[in-house]
């Protein structure tokens, strides 16, 4: 039968709007959302409810036992709210989950639907080997992530960890720490404003100021960046590291310690400083021994010895120090001083402002402030040059200062430009007071030139030969010698000297080498070598050349090598 066309459209319409209602009811958005899990409940010895007393809520009573997506607690009594998806329990709390994690309170605040649980008084969370206990803590069992504001302390097997300010990330077994932390140990304690710990490791990550001082032995380390394994005891130190130790500071940018070995080294701005023996040695790079009490500086190094008087600057390619030793004759033992021994190596140049010399090898004696100085040494004075094949001075707090001159020995002072007064000998002993050369004894095939004065004028040559001779200087001139054996003697009129004369056999006046001041002792090469990128790196036959050197130097030298 076919429809009117009025009730046709009617039918049409209400067709369309069917469907448009149906298709608007199956989108996505509009699907219903799927419920959280609420919590459920076990068993408890009773259950009441007062709407007077708290509204929307049963009381759970005796022996409770609720669980909520894999999570267990039980507690004395409980608040169920039913529309909050929510737990207040009392007295004796205790949240299970997975095998591992316990949480331990007298009050907690649960809720079902983000799974954050608030533990208030006598807080305890013991996870693994890890305990953490606190007064206030809350605690995602969603994320596994746990802090606290108002103080808390972690005990693990080696370690026990206090702060006001705590966050404890349980998947990744990271603690981080804020306000007041201290990490103690039974071989240190540690005190640091803010750090992280990886339980698992029982590793510290340093991220402040934080200082590390030994319980059963005087020794700190402080840094503000890094590691710290408390297993090993090994750290890697990154920012205004420093380890100090007997008198010892050791300090770089980047610091590496082994406190069961006592090894140590540092990088990058290094320096040492021996608080006992009154220097500083700095560089780029040290490796120092608490147990051998042994150091090493290279890259760059400087030595300083300050004192009283002045500061002695000293370069070498490699500087070393070691223990003093001595034996005793009652037990024959070898004994350690507090006093060192610091060894220089290769292209050695030193300053002070009364003393400056160059070798290639050096030792400084500091029980009798003796300096040895092998390989072409060079010492000057005043205006005086003393060389040798071997110089040893010794310095005294009180005068006079003497140095030794070995084989080969030949002083030089300079009158003016073009006249040199000379003394050579087998052997030689000078004396040096008010940082003036004074005195010179000269032991074997003694030769000097000297250019003899009368007032301010020059009256002749004198040369002079004799095996002993000892000679006396005023404001480095001569004035007075003594012959002790018979000498050859003869005065030569200066319009009757050729310039051949005026100079000894071994004459070599070297005032370029001389280091002008504390910045000179660094040789121009290598100021050179610090613009361009890079180190050098030695050929074999270069390396070859140094280790013979070393092998070269005399046994008194090598001995405190090792």
């Amino acid at each position: 039968m076919k429809l009117p066309a009025t009730y046709r459209n009617a039918f049409l319409f209400l067709i369309t709007v069917i469907a448009l209602f149906s298709l608007q009811s199956y989108t996505p958005q509009s699907q219903p959302q799927k419920k959280k899990r609420r919590i459920e409940l076990d068993h408890a010895d009773s259950l009441m409810y007062n709407e007077k007393i708290v509204a929307d809520a049963q009381r759970l009573i005796g022996h409770v036992r609720l669980h909520h997506q894999g999570i267990v607690m039980m507690c004395d009594s409980a608040y169920s709210y039913n529309s909050k998806n929510m737990v207040d329990a009392f007295g004796n709390v205790h949240i299970i989950q997975g095998d591992t994690l316990n949480l331990y309170g007298q009050y907690i605040n649960y809720n079902g639907d983000t799974k954050m649980a608030k533990v208030r008084r006598d807080v305890k969370l013991v996870n693994k080997t890890i305990t953490l206990t606190t007064d206030s803590l809350d605690f995602n069992m969603n994320t596994n992530i746990g802090y606290y504001n108002h103080g808390g302390k972690i005990v693990d097997t080696a370690n026990v960890l206090t702060s006001w300010v705590g966050r404890y990330y349980a998947d990744r077994d990271l603690f981080f720490f804020k306000d007041s932390v201290k990490v103690t140990n039974k071989d240190f304690v540690m005190h640091a404003d803010t750090l992280e710990y990886q339980s698992e490791k029982e590793r510290v990550i340093i991220v402040g100021p934080t200082t590390i001082e030994g319980t059963k032995e005087k020794g700190k380390l402080f840094s503000r960046s890094g590691w710290y394994d408390t297993q090993t005891n090994i750290s890697e130190l990154y920012k205004d590291s420093r380890l100090e130790r007997n008198d010892q500071i050791l300090e770089g940018d980047t610091l590496y310690y082994n406190k069961t070995t006592g090894d140590g080294r540092a990088f990058h701005k290094v320096k040492l400083t021996d608080l006992k023996n009154h220097t500083v040695i700095t560089g780029k790079h040290a490796i120092y021994n608490e147990v051998s009490d042994k150091a090493m500086v290279t890259d760059s190094a400087l030595f300083m010895q300050y004192s009283k008087k002045d500061t002695l600057f000293m370069h070498a390619d490699t500087l070393r120090s070691v223990p003093d030793t001595s034996v005793t004759k009652d037990t024959l033992r070898t004994k350690k001083d507090d006093k060192k021994i610091f060894l220089a190596y290769f292209g050695v140049r030193f300053y002070r402002a009364d003393l400056q010399g160059k070798c290639d090898s050096l030792a400084y004696r500091m029980k009798d402030s003796t300096i040895e100085m092998y390989h072409d040494p060079v010492l000057w004075s005043q205006n005086n040059q003393m060389t040798a094949d071997v110089v040893k001075m010794t310095t005294h707090e009180k005068s006079p200062d003497i140095v030794n001159m070995e084989n080969n020995a030949f002083i030089i002072s300079e009158e003016d430009s073009a006249k040199f007064n000379q003394i050579s000998g087998k052997d030689m002993i000078g004396y040096i007071r008010n940082n003036n050369l004074y005195k010179v004894e000269v032991n074997g095939n003694g030769r000097s030139i000297y250019f003899a004065k009368d007032k301010d004028k020059y009256i002749g040559l004198n040369r002079v030969e004799s095996s002993n001779i000892n000679i006396y200087l005023t404001d480095g001139h001569m004035n007075n010698i003594t012959f002790i054996k018979r000498p050859d003697a003869k005065m030569l009129p200066l319009d009757d000297v050729n310039t051949s004369e005026t100079m000894l056999e071994g004459f070599n006046w070297r005032p370029k080498e001389r280091p002008k001041n504390r910045y000179d002792i660094f040789p121009k090469e290598q100021a050179k070598r610090k613009k361009t990128p890079g180190k050098k790196v030695l050929e074999p036959k270069e390396k070859a050349q140094k280790q013979n050197k070393i092998e070269s130097a005399p046994k008194s030298l090598l001995r405190t090598r090792d």
